[in-house]
């Protein structure tokens, strides 16, 4: 008799424990796997930002390249131009 009632309490404990892991751990498994996809979307959007922002300091540098061109040809001739009135009026 005494084996039967052990019996009913192991069996009792392993209820309680089991209902225990279902109404707690689930919940906070189905949370992180929520937590989980957001984070991968969020990646993605950051790496969509980070090709976005390359792509635009690209187009920076060439426009920045670009102007310190034209500034140079522009300095190449004001020093050209100093040259030749420089010359003529020692003449």
């Amino acid at each position: 008799m005494l084996n039967v009632w052990v019996l009913v309490k192991w069996i009792e404990w392993f209820t309680v424990i089991g209902v225990a892991v279902v109404t707690v751990i689930r919940p906070i498994m189905s949370s992180f796997t929520k937590i989980t996809e957001n984070l991968t979307k969020m990646t993605h959007s950051l790496d969509l930002l980070n090709r976005d922002l390359q792509a635009s300091k690209e187009d920076r540098t060439s426009i920045h390249d670009e102007r310190l061109d034209k500034h140079n040809v522009r300095l190449i001739e004001h020093s050209e131009q100093i040259e030749t009135l420089y010359k003529e009026r020692n003449l």
